[in-house]
């Protein structure tokens, strides 16, 4: 039997959401969860990669299992040898052709960004002291919608395509807080660190709003701005045709 897993974990203290050889990453500890209860060695499957220190509110797995339990005993049993910064909010039987990364349609990650230190979120949120003008961030922003090749935002891609489509990119304001969202069908590596970092050089007036469009027509990633900091990107969801 295949089961979809959705998944909320705080990745402050991981190497990410894939096994490392490194250190320590989200998907190990499930897996391990899950040998706890099945006494089976199981994989496994994300919708995709977080970096370290890159959160999430719901990424999405599958996993085989000869076990059948019923789907809240098997939210409540993870949950139970699970730490507490990793939590399952559900487990649900889907056909056995379901794939968690191939079948993805859309995915949505948000950046919070502060503009007031805060001793007990700096590993939730990034703070930056310098001064931001929103309004050509926002400008710049709508050059990120569409599909576009973004192999000029991205880092150490390989053999795979880098032309990704925009569904939204949006920006809102908060008292000292500014969040910047994208829907896209997909992600490349780096990808959204690259161009919330493009955006706060615009911000802090050290690169013109017409970067983004000159990065996406160059491919060039050392016109890009800096990679932003990973502690406050969070995978907001992911859809899939169900």
């Amino acid at each position: 039997m295949r089961y979809k897993l959705i998944v909320s974990y705080d990745g402050s203290n991981y190497h990410g959401f894939q096994k490392q050889n490194n250190g320590l990453g989200v998907e190990e500890v499930i897996e391990t969860a899950l040998f706890q209860i099945t006494k089976e060695e199981t994989n496994i499957v994300g919708s995709g990669r977080t970096d370290r220190g890159v959160h999430a509110y719901g990424q999405v797995c599958h996993f085989d299992s000869s076990v059948n339990l019923q789907e809240s005993n098997w939210t409540k049993a993870l949950n139970t040898f699970l730490p507490s910064d990793i939590r399952v909010i559900s487990v649900t039987e889907v056909s056995d052709d379901f794939h968690a990364r191939f079948h993805a349609k859309k995915k949505k990650y948000s950046y919070v960004i502060t503009r007031k230190y805060d001793l007990f979120k700096r590993n939730h949120q990034t703070y930056i002291h310098y001064p931001l003008d929103v309004r050509l961030m926002k400008e710049a922003l709508m050059d990120f919608v569409g599909k576009h090749d973004f192999y000029g935002f991205s880092t150490y891609v390989i053999n795979k395509p880098t032309i990704k489509e925009i569904f939204e990119a949006t920006l809102t304001e908060d008292g000292d807080k500014i969040v910047i969202s994208f829907v896209a069908d997909g992600f490349l590596k780096y990808m959204v660190r690259s161009m919330v970092g493009t955006l706060i050089d615009i911000g802090r007036g050290k690169l013109s709003k017409d970067i983004v469009k000159e990065v996406l027509e160059s491919k060039d990633r050392s016109k890009a701005g800096k990679t932003a900091k990973p502690e406050g990107l969070y995978l907001e969801y992911v859809l899939y045709d169900e």
